[in-house]
């Protein structure tokens, strides 16, 4: 049998992307070779040294759900090629989330055993049953976030784990070394959502009314996202510098050295918050499916953060009240990869037996 697991990462934010890099590398670190498609080039993905297969995808290459924002429809022919040129019998599939369809249907075909990582969705309140219904190959589900949980439900084994957050490579600060207090992070997570821009909008407005609390100028860190292909427009009246950048490679840990950080509240987001201990403002965003106020409750107890609505005055008060918070102890990153390493070495202790 081949040591080898193939995954589909897409997405206009990078939680798909960083949630499945972190779950390869532990795999990795097992002697498990990886194959990931995407839906588009992913430099997180190359930063962490493994490659990526681009393959066409429109509106219907997801199970059950729409792939919004790839533009006309495609045709289907070259990713099916592309996955049946690439796929065995013997590999693993590990799906994250979303079940992207060529490669789901081409493992069905050969008999690959297919996996799923589940987050919490609006739509699939019965993670078991949307499973049965929709993709019957799939036999074994991960919930992130519920460790200690088995059950088996309609033919399918649910496995609770910890939830997975993707390791820095480095801790190094985005900041000159003789930056001064408050370095405020901005970050709209992948930039890809139509909420990037008016979230980004809103941040800069509130840390310039953020000037009424405290007079000090701030060094504001914008990171818009590699994806984001909105309009940011920096208001004037703000008394520091303000960096504006769409990526930063995985050897930079920004929130570890930010005074605060204002953001969304994606499942990714929130796991790296509770990492760092910064304290942060947090802006949920709407999703389709997703719900980032299931996220933020689930790990209120572990967060630093006040939730607030993208009101640039009530955005101010919160940078002022996080400030005055300060920061919480750092989770150890052994500690907080550790959703990370049970899937990986569940899936190598399962994939030679029977998936269920």
């Amino acid at each position: 049998m081949s040591r080898r697991v193939v995954s589909f990462a897409w997405g206009r934010g990078l939680g798909h992307v960083s949630r499945l890099i972190a779950v390869h590398t532990e795999l990795r670190e097992l002697g498990w070779d990886s194959l990931l498609f995407t839906d588009r080039r992913q430099q997180l993905t190359e930063d962490h040294g493994f490659g990526q297969v681009v393959v066409p995808t429109d509106v219907d290459s997801l199970v059950g759900e729409p792939l919004y924002g790839t533009g006309p429809a495609v045709d289907h022919r070259p990713a099916r090629a592309l996955v049946a040129g690439a796929l065995t019998r013997d590999d693993v599939v590990l799906h994250d989330v979303t079940v992207q369809r060529e490669l789901y249907e081409e493992g069905v075909r050969l008999g690959s055993r297919q996996l799923l990582v589940h987050r919490y969705q609006r739509n699939r309140p019965d993670p078991a049953a949307w499973v049965a219904g929709q993709v019957p190959a799939i036999r074994r589900v991960y919930l992130l976030g519920a460790t200690g949980h088995e059950e088996s439900a309609h033919g399918v084994r649910l496995v609770g784990i910890p939830d997975v957050v993707r390791r820095p490579l480095d801790t190094r600060s985005p900041w000159p070394a003789d930056t001064a207090e408050p370095r405020i992070a901005i970050v709209a997570g992948g930039g890809g959502h139509r909420d990037a821009a008016p979230f980004l909008d809103a941040a800069l407005r509130a840390v310039r009314a953020y000037r009424d609390h405290d007079p000090r100028p701030a060094d504001v860190l914008v990171l818009t996202g590699p994806n984001f292909r909105g309009t940011l427009t920096v208001p004037p009246g703000l008394a520091g510098p303000v960096r504006v950048t769409p990526y930063l490679g995985p050897t930079y840990d920004v929130y570890r050295h930010a005074t605060v950080a204002i953001t969304h509240g994606g499942y990714n987001t929130v796991q790296e918050l509770a990492r760092s201990g910064v304290p942060a403002v947090v802006v949920p965003g709407e999703r389709d499916f997703d719900d980032q106020r299931v996220h933020l409750r689930a790990a209120a107890s572990r967060l630093n953060a006040l939730v607030v609505e993208a009101d640039p005055g009530t955005m101010a008060k919160a940078i002022a009240a996080a400030v005055r918070a300060g920061r919480r102890p750092e989770v150890a990153d052994r500690e907080a990869a550790r959703g990370a390493q049970l899937l990986a070495q569940d899936l190598v202790n399962v994939a030679p037996a029977d998936g269920s």
